[in-house]
């Protein structure tokens, strides 16, 4: 199987990536993406957060939906085929032992759109293997899972 990934260079995510990081207390942060873009994180509540922003660990989590996200809705779009629906839900598993690693993940695809159960395999395993590097990663530390429902529209 070839690994080239026959992608336009828009597509490919051979950029760096800046961001800065500044503590604003209480636990919490703001991450700052070079163009400018600001969002909230804290500290996990035993930790010394409040509970109203997201962890470092749950956006990683959710990083990790949302890469995969976009890599389906595209190979679907390359495909012709527009969803009518995507969710992605996420469970994972972490070692007792520090770094605590996930040891599995298991996502559990939904997807709304007419498409062939084979397409939609391939398409999900190319997505885990080689087209979201967040998955990949997660992979080199631990399993990674999953299983698609499709819902197809009713004639």
């Amino acid at each position: 199987m070839s690994m080239e990934i026959p992608w336009p260079e828009s597509r490919k995510e051979w950029k760096p990536v800046d961001m800065t990081v500044t503590y604003t207390g209480n636990g919490a942060f703001t991450a700052t993406t070079a163009s400018g873009l600001a969002f909230p994180l804290e500290a996990p509540v035993g930790m010394g957060g409040q509970g109203t922003a997201a962890n470092p660990i749950q956006y990683l989590v959710a990083s990790l939906g949302g890469c995969v996200g976009v890599k389906i809705l595209l190979a679907l779009g390359d495909a012709g085929i527009v969803a009518r629906g995507l969710g992605i839900a996420i469970h994972g598993t972490r070692k007792k032992t520090m770094p605590a690693f996930f040891d599995h993940v298991h996502l559990t695809i939904t997807l709304d759109a007419d498409a062939g159960d084979a397409m939609v395999e391939n398409i999900v395993d190319q997505t885990l293997l080689r087209l979201c590097p967040i998955a990949a990663m997660f992979a080199e530390v631990g399993e990674v899972t999953s299983e698609c429902r499709i819902i197809r529209k009713k004639p």
